[in-house]
């Protein structure tokens, strides 16, 4: 138990000391995700976190934080704003179809399901609705849920960001709202 809970310490510390070093990089949002998130918002999960997942998003890669010895393993995901914004308009105007194959695409490409986390936490509790599956694990539906997330650095900008992605509007209105010139995300 006292192993577990020196892991929790050291991890809670590299997230204080990662807030302050991220600040040079000039972030809109810093969000902590994954089991850490998870645990912290009083889901045990069925093992200890082990890692701290974080995602940036900003348009200055912060190349020597993703280098640096915390002690303990962090894996920073970079997002530039243009992305961000790209996969919330893809949520608000896409068809599902279209925004799913866009977001599992990205699984592929990339070989990491971070797009697809990105939107279940950009969707809120609700993203299965949306028709967001969760990940098989071993061949058995993954239960945990992807969108625990806690907002380190950038709460409003996030909070515009989630409430743009949330407000679906569907490829219908996507054209007028670009008649009226209020397609776009002013974040």
């Amino acid at each position: 138990m006292a192993n577990s809970m020196d892991r929790l310490q050291s991890m809670l510390t590299a997230i204080s000391r990662i807030k302050i070093d991220m600040q040079a990089y000039y972030p809109r949002a810093l969000l902590l995700f994954g089991s850490l998130a998870r645990h912290l918002a009083g889901d045990p999960g069925d093992r200890p976190p082990n890692d701290i997942d974080l995602l940036v998003v900003t348009g200055n890669p912060p190349l020597a934080l993703m280098k640096r010895d915390f002690g303990c393993p962090v894996e920073l995901h970079r997002f530039t704003v243009n992305r961000m914004v790209g996969i919330a308009r893809a949520l608000r105007y896409d068809s599902r179809p279209m925004a799913l194959a866009k977001l599992y695409g990205s699984v592929l490409t990339r070989k990491h399901a971070i797009d697809v986390i990105a939107a279940a936490m950009l969707l809120g509790p609700a993203y299965g609705n949306f028709g967001i599956e969760q990940i098989e694990r071993d061949g058995i539906t993954d239960t945990r849920d992807y969108s625990i997330h806690q907002v380190l650095i950038g709460d409003a900008w996030w909070a515009r960001l989630r409430c743009y992605a949330q407000q679906r509007r569907g490829p219908l209105l996507r054209f007028s709202d670009k008649l009226a010139g209020v397609d776009g995300f002013d974040g």
